[in-house]
């Protein structure tokens, strides 16, 4: 398994910073490459699901997340499915007069070997800039409120 993981710290409260990320319908708006995504209740409650598209170097990528946890103002946690197995997990901590989000991704790519050569050579480090500009994204918008 691989793991990427990034934070940035919002000028919010947990509450106002919780209220985008558990809004998937938004997710497009700030996460790069996102598209389609399509939301089965009880999102964002346990057992909610999301499907989507994330197009990267050019592939579209299909994943599916199954909220595993949710804590409200808390905590996301999500298993993923499709491209990319894992986990998928969204920490919210209060800081200061702010909120200090963390995102770390820990998951493994299809195809043995050669997916663990890719991943080594290629896509964490495509997953770590993705995820770093999708924070910095994410803040803007949250600040913007």
């Amino acid at each position: 398994m691989a793991i990427v993981q990034r934070d940035v710290q919002i000028r919010a409260s947990p509450q106002e910073t919780m209220i985008l990320l558990s809004d998937a319908s938004r997710w497009p708006d700030w996460y790069p490459g996102m598209t389609e995504p399509n939301i089965t209740a009880p999102f964002p409650e346990e057992g909610g699901k999301v499907a989507f598209k994330v197009k990267s170097a050019g592939v579209s990528l299909p994943i599916t997340e199954t909220v595993l946890e949710y804590q409200p103002d808390r905590l996301q946690l999500f298993q993923m499915e499709g491209m990319l197995s894992g986990r998928a997990r969204w920490e919210l901590t209060p800081q200061g007069d702010g909120t200090r989000l963390t995102a770390t991704f820990d998951y493994a790519l299809p195809g043995g070997v050669l997916g663990k050569i890719a991943d080594a050579l290629i896509v964490k480090r495509m997953n770590g800039n993705s995820l770093e500009k999708g924070l910095n994204n994410f803040k803007a918008l949250v600040e913007r409120r």
